[in-house]
């Protein structure tokens, strides 16, 4: 397969950006998982962390659509870039660990790191409705999986009580997992 070279500069970009993340996120994770004591997270908190991995895997597996692009302009780049760059960001919010202080009250520390946390994840869900439009031609089926994703977070905004972030939780993992089945089976794209 002969690719142009802007074409494999933009996907190198991509995926490693997107790279970053998934080791930040893998670190994190081995820190969580190695202690013999208590998390200084609490079981939301960390729940969003492992879903914002796997949804680093999905846009991963999107480098392939970059490859099928045969004309980069600069504009294009930076557009494509943005959505990695958005995911870092999201990332770099969610993995905060709390201080000692914070660490009493796990439930109020991820209240107020969700709602930036959960703005972030708003704005990667319209960068990938964004690029849908300008890049892809339009909307796909798997898109109707990303408005809903770009739902919830809004509502886990405005709402910070712990029994709604359980969950919207719940409900951002359902979304993620049968996204992933219906897209492995081919009933969406």
């Amino acid at each position: 397969m002969d690719m142009e070279l802007n074409t494999v500069l933009v996907a190198l970009m991509f995926v490693t950006i997107l790279s970053m993340g998934i080791g930040n996120i893998l670190v994190t994770l081995a820190d969580v998982f190695n202690h013999a004591t208590r998390s200084r997270r609490s079981g939301v908190h960390v729940a969003w962390i492992v879903l914002l991995l796997l949804v680093h895997f999905n846009l991963f597996w999107q480098t392939k659509a970059l490859v099928d692009r045969e004309a980069w302009q600069f504009g294009d780049f930076l557009l494509v870039i943005a959505g990695p760059v958005l995911m870092f960001f999201a990332t770099n919010v969610l993995l905060t660990a709390p201080s000692e202080r914070e660490s009493v009250d796990l439930e109020k520390f991820f209240a107020a790191l969700g709602r930036r946390f959960f703005l972030m994840l708003v704005a990667v869900q319209a960068w990938i409705l964004v690029v849908a439009f300008t890049l892809m031609g339009g909307l796909s089926s798997g898109d109707t999986f990303n408005i809903a994703f770009g739902v919830l977070p809004l509502v886990l905004m405005l709402n910070s009580a712990h029994r709604i972030q359980v969950a919207g939780v719940a409900v951002a993992w359902v979304l993620a997992l049968l996204g992933m089945v219906l897209r492995g089976v081919g009933l969406i794209t």
